[in-house]
């Protein structure tokens, strides 16, 4: 499935599963935010979740995308910066309710996969239980095969899940890892 805000660049086929280079549009996040003390350690994550979810039932953000919503890993490709965290949605403007943090993404490409269980086989990996999302499934395993590497650190990890529409479940969770085309000397 594409989602309406990105182009698909070009996709690869791999044991059967689909690969996507794709390039997304500026885009603005709503959500709660949080980071890691210092350079090494991870942000915790539980109280990020906790705090999120007690915003989230009792304050709308403006324009928030139907059906989605996102965890966003910050800094994870920079040993340079704190390891961050932020839960929420994509939004069409950064007008929110005061109780939300907000992050600009600038337009960039990415490498898609899907995170279940054909994902798991084909890759040959253990199935992914939560935490840190795999993002190494894509710069160290799937990237190399098609002429990629890891993109600018700068730039997020995101999971974006879409929930059913009537019952809430997760229909599908993408994985967005930052990638550009390698360059050979």
């Amino acid at each position: 499935m594409t989602h309406p805000q990105e182009k698909v660049l070009n996709t690869f086929h791999y044991n059967g599963i689909t690969v996507d280079f794709v390039k997304w549009n500026d885009t603005i996040w709503c959500g709660k935010i949080g980071y890691a003390e210092n350079n090494t350690d991870e942000p915790d994550v539980e109280a990020i979740a906790n705090n999120a979810m007690k915003i989230f039932p009792n304050i709308t953000p403006n324009q928030r995308e139907k059906n989605w919503e996102v965890c966003i890993s910050l800094n994870y490709l920079s040993h340079e910066r704190p390891n961050g965290v932020m839960f929420g949605f994509l939004v069409e403007t950064d007008d929110q309710p005061h109780e939300y943090d907000i992050i600009k993404i600038a337009s960039a490409t990415y490498m898609k996969i899907n995170i279940c269980d054909e994902t798991f086989r084909a890759l040959g990996v253990e199935p992914w239980t939560g935490g840190i999302p795999p993002y190494e499934w894509v710069g160290e395993i799937l990237a190399p095969k098609f002429g990629y590497t890891y993109g600018e650190d700068t730039l997020p990890i995101i999971e974006y899940y879409l929930h059913h529409e009537k019952d809430g479940h997760i229909e599908l969770c993408h994985l967005y890892v930052p990638i550009k085309q390698s360059h050979t000397i």
